[in-house]
């Protein structure tokens, strides 16, 4: 591998390496924001009865099932 403005070769791998940990870095933690205004977007988008505690309303949902023979 030629030389870049003087560095050598294990001077190039370091840097190299630090430049791919720099941008996974960068990645992971953009992947965290998304991941947290994700959880902020579903929190605000709970339903009233859900979130009051009151839940009469949703406590039969999917329990009666209809047969026909």
């Amino acid at each position: 591998m030629p030389s870049i403005n003087g560095m050598s070769s294990p001077a190039m791998d370091y840097a190299s390496e630090v430049y791919s940990a720099n941008l996974a870095k960068a990645a992971q933690e953009q992947r965290g924001k998304q991941s947290l205004e994700l959880l902020e977007a579903a929190a605000k988008s709970v339903t009233p009865a859900a979130s009051s505690g009151s839940h009469t309303t949703t406590d039969n949902l999917g329990q009666n099932i209809n047969v026909n023979v």
